[in-house]
């Protein structure tokens, strides 16, 4: 394995961002998304939000939805918001290529 290298990593094109939608990041912390999340359910331009998480971002994903839900419903005394859950599967293709000339790609 030590005589290959990574080339890239071929994932899926991914939708561009919709107004409603919060992407979740490694570095992103949870209190700064629940505050998007409030905020746009606040602006009521749009009646639904979405939440992304891809790969480790995943259970970040569930619990800002998780903090949000209880924030609106008890400190801000909002009705009631619905939580659905949906995981998808996304195909990623790894392509290696040799350190060596001679070796097959």
């Amino acid at each position: 394995m030590e005589k290959y290298r990574r080339k890239e990593v071929g994932l899926d094109q991914e939708p561009p961002l919709q107004p409603n939608e919060i992407r979740m990041s490694q570095n992103g912390k949870p209190k700064q998304y629940v505050q998007q999340v409030v905020d746009l359910l606040l602006d009521q331009t749009h009646p639904r939000v979405t939440i992304t998480g891809l790969g480790a971002t995943i259970n970040k994903a569930v619990t800002v939805a998780e903090i949000t839900k209880r924030r609106i419903t008890q400190e801000l005394k909002l009705g009631p918001l619905r939580q659905e859950t949906d995981i998808e599967n996304i195909k990623a293709t790894d392509m290696w290529e040799s350190v060596d000339g001679d070796l097959d790609a």
